[in-house]
């Protein structure tokens, strides 16, 4: 290819890649906890989640992520109890929503929430957490519990 052509390209490149990183780089810095859910058959899992608990952090959540690791998942956190709306706008990957009490305890869940759907997700309760997880990954129902350190 002539020099010219070369260039060319390579500038459209170079432009195109900056934009992907100038996007990416705008993602909130979220802090990690370990969780635990606890089954009501005496059995429980450990969870690696990501805190989502300033307006920024909650309107991101897990979008623009192309994957999620087994047991990992993000855990929305507000200062009071209220019906929360969700979607699952420029989400990549299928996940259940766990809306769960004050006390930790999960009492309503929203199974298999499909990629990028746009359909509001609205609890029917007033919740002060609400737990994502990829769809499938926990089989957590209503009255189990969740434990984290929130300190």
């Amino acid at each position: 290819m002539s020099f010219l052509i070369k260039s060319i390209l390579l500038g459209n490149f170079l432009i195109n890649f900056s934009f992907v990183l100038l996007a990416n780089s705008n993602s909130p810095i979220f802090k990690h906890i370990e969780c635990e859910i606890k089954f009501d058959n005496n059995k429980s899992k450990f969870l690696s989640l990501d805190i989502a608990d300033t307006f920024e952090k909650r309107s991101y959540g897990l979008m623009n992520r192309e994957k999620i690791e087994t047991n990992e998942g993000m855990l929305f956190i507000w200062e009071d109890s209220e019906i929360r709306e969700f979607w699952m706008k420029n989400t990549y990957f299928n996940l259940d929503l766990f809306f769960v009490n004050k006390y930790g305890v999960i009492v309503e869940v929203f199974k298999n929430a499909k990629a990028f759907d746009e359909k509001k997700i609205i609890s029917k309760e007033k919740v002060k957490f609400v737990l994502e997880m990829k769809a499938g990954d926990i089989k957590a129902k209503v009255g189990d519990n969740l434990i984290c350190s929130l300190n």
